[in-house]
């Protein structure tokens, strides 16, 4: 085997630097945009019970979310029991 010039190991060493940085801002990016759907998610579901509260039919949202979440931890956020699992692929959700 052949030894690398210092050349090529310094050409090697700024490549590996650059794939570092590289991956490291797509790292950031992807990051900034979950961000970003989670405060679209915050935001459209605020506009949502707000919209809900002042028209009076919370109750109503209440009965989509019931058809809607099947994660016990969610539905206890809006004071729904946990649900047999059969019945919920036997439902289809409405749509609003």
């Amino acid at each position: 085997m052949s030894q690398s010039t210092p050349e090529l190991e310094a050409l090697m060493k700024k490549r590996a630097q650059l794939d570092a940085r590289i991956q490291n801002l797509k790292a950031k990016e992807a990051s900034q945009q979950r961000k970003d759907d989670t405060r679209r998610k915050i935001l459209v579901g605020s506009y949502i019970l707000d919209k809900y509260q002042k028209s009076g039919a919370m109750e109503k949202i209440i009965q989509e979310l019931d058809k809607f979440l099947s994660k016990p931890n969610d539905r206890a956020l809006f004071g729904l029991t946990p649900h047999d699992e059969k019945a919920l692929y036997q439902t289809q959700p409405e749509t609003i």
